[in-house]
């Protein structure tokens, strides 16, 4: 056998050792898949939209915002004023800006409200505790 023979041979050996198809990972569709909204993490505070009661008709109204963690709030918080805010999720809170001052939604109970009649409640957001909360049945 000649030399050149040998690393022809070596070669073709070689190639036979290697798996089926193009060996470069960016040509394999399975490793350029690519995360789908399905796999995204769901946040805490995306359990919370929909609309929660507090006293007299008061209430707090939680829509998606556009893009995930933002939310479009409309809030009854007195019985003279209705506005509409937009809310961004940080960990386990909704924070927005109300009147130029930076406010939270978070989760809590009935008594956290400070509502008698919401007392017995468990499924609450607090806005601002003792006075501010809206709750579900």
């Amino acid at each position: 056998m000649k030399p050149w023979s040998a690393a022809v041979v070596l070669h073709f050996l070689a190639a036979c050792n290697q798996p089926a198809g193009d060996a470069n990972p960016k040509a394999d569709p399975a490793a350029t898949a690519q995360e789908t909204p399905d796999t995204v993490a769901t946040l805490v505070t995306d359990t919370w939209m929909g609309r929660w009661a507090g006293p007299e008709g008061l209430f707090l109204d939680i829509r998606p915002g556009g893009a995930p963690g933002r939310y479009a709030l409309t809030i009854k918080a007195n019985l003279d004023t209705q506005g509409d805010y937009a809310g961004q999720a940080d960990a386990e809170v909704i924070r927005f800006e109300r009147d130029g001052k930076a406010e939270t939604i978070k989760a809590g109970t009935g008594a956290q409200t400070g509502f008698k009649h919401l007392d017995s409640k468990r499924d609450c957001l607090i806005v601002v505790e003792g006075a501010e909360g809206y709750c579900r049945d």
